[in-house]
């Protein structure tokens, strides 16, 4: 028997779901709570009963469906490791994460720049990823000067092979960054 609290938790996750598929196929500012409670098959007044705000449910979408999280635990897992051992595996994991939902791809190139929570989430994503960067080039790996260009980069170049149906090899991306920011070749060539 499904409990109260169980039920409300699979109309939660229905309601994020809808939001991203609606997000992702009107932009953040074109979708209304109306299109979102539709695509969920509700009304808008549940919805609201579980989120207070579209801005909420756009904070809970990028959360719950987002890399930020990952990313976090990941970084915070090997924070001590290489650039050479983290980098492809931190790869792979965006790469992964975007393939499974395909809709965050729609989403990201959909969005507004003027949507805060979503700028947010990306420059935080970003921030994070640099200051592992910075911890890397502070342990000599890595050359501090394009810390934030490799970030910025590394991201974009899996979510454009992503929008554009030609995905990165996460191997030759790490490679590409890690040679062109190394102080030396990272995978033991000359």
């Amino acid at each position: 028997m499904v409990t109260r609290q169980e039920q409300a938790e699979r109309r939660r996750e229905q309601l994020v779901e809808a939001a991203l598929v609606t997000f992702a196929r009107k932009g953040i500012d074109g979708a209304s709570v109306k299109d979102i409670a539709e695509a969920a098959n509700v009304t808008p007044g549940l919805l609201y009963h579980y989120f207070d705000s579209k801005e909420d449910l756009v904070a809970a979408v990028l959360e719950e469906r987002g890399f930020l999280p990952q990313l976090r635990a990941l970084l915070s897992e090997h924070a001590g490791q290489s650039a050479a051992a983290v980098l492809p595996e931190l790869i792979r994991a965006f790469d992964d994460t975007l393939a499974a939902h395909a809709d965050l791809v729609s989403l990201f190139f959909s969005t507004s720049h003027a949507d805060a929570a979503f700028r947010d989430v990306v420059t935080t994503a970003q921030n994070v990823l640099q200051s592992y960067l910075e911890s890397r080039a502070q342990a000599g790996e890595l050359r501090p000067e394009l810390i934030g260009a490799a970030a910025g980069a590394m991201f974009a170049s899996v979510a454009i092979g992503h929008k554009t149906g030609r995905r990165v090899d996460v191997d030759e991306l790490a490679q590409l960054v890690l040679y062109g920011m190394g102080l030396q070749p990272p995978f033991g060539g000359s």
